[in-house]
């Protein structure tokens, strides 16, 4: 949401307060939009919904957190999800090829967990540190997303073939994977920032870095390869 859905969250809001015989000031109406202005006001109606009809915690008036719940599930079980595509990644796409994911949360764990190169190389004795660090990282950023999160996570090839002009390593084909649903991996790398990514400047190299696979090599910002 941004600053214009603050008419019609009031409403939304005020309108499920109601239903408990509350009134929703000013401040709380603030409050509540503050927490929840990183999602659509679609997702908030459907969050509130699910709230209402929820037999253990429906009978309370909403808060943010019960909303955040229902739009995207318990953290736990979320984190879990999106470690299982990490997982994934890790062990049929490996260290060498760049990746999208469908959610920045996971792009924001995983940079700051040292990027894709170093969690695609961890071998087996640390690999369940690395599961539980991202988890409680992801966990975090499901209660407060990532201000921002790299477009894309490198991988060796595309990491070496910066640093030369010349042999460039693996095929043209070897375009960023997408992870998970590749409509959301594509807005994912819209939105996503260069920083932390892997600062590649090279003309030669500038159509590779906007190209992913989805099937068929696309563009990743839309229009045939």
């Amino acid at each position: 949401m941004n600053d214009q859905d603050k008419m019609e969250f009031a409403k939304v809001w005020g309108a499920a307060y109601q239903m408990y015989s509350k009134e929703a000031t000013k401040p709380v109406l603030s409050m509540a939009f503050n927490a929840l202005r990183n999602y659509s006001i679609e997702d908030i109606r459907r969050g509130l919904s699910a709230h209402m009809r929820n037999p253990d915690t429906g009978q309370y008036a909403p808060k943010p957190a019960d909303v955040i719940k229902h739009i995207s599930g318990n953290s736990q079980s979320a984190a879990g999800e999106a470690w299982a595509k990490v997982d994934y990644a890790v062990r049929c796409i490996g260290p060498w090829r760049s990746v999208v994911f469908d959610d920045p949360k996971i792009h924001a764990a995983l940079e700051r967990l040292g990027g894709w190169q170093k969690v695609a190389n961890t071998d087996g004795k640390e690999y369940p540190h690395l599961q539980n660090h991202f988890l409680k990282l992801y966990q975090g950023f499901t209660v407060q997303p990532p201000a921002t999160f790299p477009r894309k996570l490198i991988g060796t090839s595309e990491h070496e073939n910066s640093l030369s002009d010349g042999f460039l390593r693996g095929a043209r084909k070897e375009e960023p994977a997408l992870i998970g649903d590749p409509e959301r991996a594509r807005l994912v790398y819209q939105g996503g920032s260069e920083q932390g990514v892997a600062q590649i400047t090279q003309a030669g190299t500038q159509q590779y870095l906007e190209t992913a696979v989805d099937g068929q090599v696309k563009r990743l910002s839309g229009g045939a390869a």
